[in-house]
């Protein structure tokens, strides 16, 4: 798996690709909640732009990605500015 992030201004996007074509991959993802804005013990809604599925990630997060149904999240941290499309459910 490769995981990365990109920030410009207060827009976030967080990436996670299993780079394997056969295979499901899990992790555990940990984010620098400082570099967020946030403290180490808070957590932040995240809307997956593959599914619309809307998750609370704090610092350390379960991924699990399966090839053909699953291959990536790619999520963009939703702040109280960033517009919810689709009322999602958290998960």
């Amino acid at each position: 798996m490769i995981v990365y992030s990109k920030r410009q201004g207060s827009n976030t996007v967080l990436v996670v690709v299993n780079l394997d074509p056969h295979h499901t991959h899990e992790a555990t993802v940990s984010l620098d909640m400082p570099q967020l804005g946030l403290d180490w013990h808070e957590s932040l809604p995240v809307r997956d732009e593959l599914t619309g599925e809307t998750y609370q990630w704090g610092r350390t997060n379960y991924v699990r990605l399966e090839p053909g149904t699953r291959p990536a999240h790619i999520l963009t941290v939703l702040r109280p500015s960033t517009p919810q499309i689709g009322g999602s459910p958290t998960t």
